[in-house]
């Protein structure tokens, strides 16, 4: 997965659709909550045991037993499972909440990176001139200032290291946190270095690289791409094992841009998307319907939000063959909101009396009910801890695991 820095520099890639570019494949950790069914029969889902609410919340993040939200003009901690509210601290319009982990919570307002004492809410330290975090590894934050690239100590805001910026950057986020900054110079040196120390772990040379506006990496593949206004005018695949070019169009057919949808590169528009060969460019397959593209295993993906046109409108999650697009399985009208540990997703779907919030097991289709609430018109922003799992849409439900 890749974490945007938002560098100064050339304006990106056409941007994908909304819904392809909604990544939540991103690992949490759930323990599941069984719903026991009695003899007498099965029971109702259990109601959330803390509903939050507040003025305008628009994100949350979970540290231990706390959950922290932000608000529209302040950042606040609960104690959970209780939901009694730690602290309140007033912040600038337009904070962002950027972490909370290690002690500490960090927001990003407009013209500052502050970390808070997560138990107090008490200032700790603050960056002055800093904008919003890109990502955080090994207890370093990654923030930007003007054409620098800083990594902050997440306990302290001391500077543990720091970087000019080359002609081209990502950070790039791996499986079980890892977090790698790759810097791609003009004369086609790409450089692979460790966020939490900027040390260079591998160098890459790619020599026919060429004029380029951006890339963009997935394991041992490097996509680089070239554009003009919104139009996208080259775009070319590398092999970083040898730094060999393995294929590069001139044009691409489909407007909607290029990128990358697991270990496959994905182009195409709302309500259709087609699946482009790594290793050689050519289309596989196309898929109309559906969005939100993911990888579920090596030869699978993962397809789900049908359009309003779509054939079968009931069916809201399917597993697809990453070969060809056959649907292999389908899982019924369930919205995924998360990835989860074991081959299992967290799912939300709507009953007569409200929505619930379940499991999905990938491999069997079974479905562990965790709670249910009011109704949400949409699927909502969730978290899940060992102890916790927590919905927001509009107002933050709470269900212990």
């Amino acid at each position: 997965m890749v974490i945007d820095l938002d560098l100064p520099g050339p304006a990106g890639p056409p941007t994908p659709p909304r819904a392809a570019r909604r990544r939540w494949w991103v690992p949490v950790l759930l323990v599941a909550l069984l719903v026991p069914v009695p003899s007498g029969g099965p029971v109702t889902p259990p109601a959330p045991v803390v509903v939050l609410d507040g003025d305008g919340i628009g994100d949350l993040r979970a540290d231990g037993d706390a959950l922290v939200l932000m608000l529209r003009t302040a950042v606040a901690a609960y104690r959970m499972p209780a939901g009694d509210r730690r602290w309140s601290v007033p912040v600038e319009a337009g904070t962002q909440l950027v972490t909370a982990a290690g002690g500490r919570v960090v927001v990003a307002g407009p013209s500052a990176l502050v970390g808070l004492d997560a138990a107090t809410g008490a200032e700790v330290w603050r960056r002055d001139g800093l904008q919003a975090t890109a990502a955080s590894t090994g207890g370093v934050l990654i923030a930007r200032a003007g054409e620098r690239l800083l990594g902050l100590d997440l306990g302290t805001g001391a500077v543990r290291w720091e970087l000019a910026t080359p002609s081209f950057r990502r950070v790039l986020a791996g499986a079980g946190g890892r977090v790698e900054i790759a810097d791609l110079d003009a004369g086609g040196t790409l450089r692979i270095r460790d966020a939490a120390t900027a040390a260079v772990t591998r160098t890459v040379s790619l020599p026919d690289l060429g004029a380029i506006d951006g890339f963009d990496i997935s394991g041992e593949r490097l996509l680089a791409y070239s554009f003009e206004r919104s139009t996208l005018l080259n775009t070319a695949v590398f092999d970083l094992t040898s730094g060999r070019r393995l294929w590069r169009h001139t044009t691409m057919a489909a407007g909607g841009g290029l990128w990358w949808c697991g270990a496959l590169l994905c182009t195409g528009s709302v309500g259709r998307t087609t699946v482009v060969d790594p290793d050689t460019g050519a289309e596989r397959w196309s898929l109309s319907g559906w969005a939100d593209l993911g990888p579920f295993d090596a030869g699978h993906m993962w397809a789900t939000v049908p359009t309003p046109n779509a054939a079968d409108p009931a069916v809201g999650a399917v597993v697809v063959d990453a070969a060809t697009g056959r649907i292999v399985r389908r899982f019924g009208a369930w919205d995924v909101v998360a990835a989860l540990p074991g081959r299992a997703v967290l799912v939300t779907g709507r009953n007569p009396g409200g929505s619930l919030i379940a499991r999905l097991d990938l491999d069997t289709g079974a479905v562990t009910v965790l709670g249910r609430t009011e109704h949400w018109p949409a699927a909502p922003q969730c978290i899940a801890t060992a102890t916790l799992v927590a919905c927001h849409r509009e107002r933050v439900s709470v269900w212990r695991t």
